[in-house]
């Protein structure tokens, strides 16, 4: 199939677009939790935990920072970026996954779906892309 330089072009700058928002996202996200739990927490409309549940608010940021942060591998290194996403996707199927578990067994407050829908998206659309095989397309 002959692919014009045009399709090539917005391929890559979705592509690295999508990885810079994505990740800048998480990056923020994960700070903030390190940081300001309150202030996220408060954002998404969930009732403050007990104190004791503060300090997995802020190390479940240092891990959402980290992959926010990984997301920077996906720029240029075609190879790197498939594995990245492909890693993040399901990582991000699992928290969708679990926190949907927890909001029906009821030990998760309802306001934690948009963090679930969230994380659910951002997975379908790096599995699509992935599947439709842009990252080979760009780095040829």
């Amino acid at each position: 199939m002959v692919q014009t330089m045009d399709s090539k072009m917005n391929k890559k700058l979705l592509i690295n677009g999508w990885s810079v928002c994505v990740g800048s996202m998480d990056t923020i996200t994960g700070i903030l939790l390190i940081f300001m739990p309150d202030l996220v927490l408060k954002l998404l409309g969930i009732a403050h935990p007990d104190n004791s549940s503060w300090v997995f608010l802020s190390w479940m940021g240092v891990f959402i920072t980290g992959v926010g942060l990984s997301y920077i591998w996906a720029l240029g290194n075609a190879t790197q970026g498939k594995v990245l996403w492909k890693f993040t996707a399901m990582i991000r199927l699992m928290v969708a996954g679990f926190i949907s578990w927890k909001i029906v067994a009821g030990e998760l407050q309802l306001a934690w779906l948009l963090v679930a829908i969230s994380d659910a998206f951002v997975a379908l659309i790096q599995f699509v892309i992935l599947r439709l095989d842009w990252w080979r397309e760009v780095d040829s």
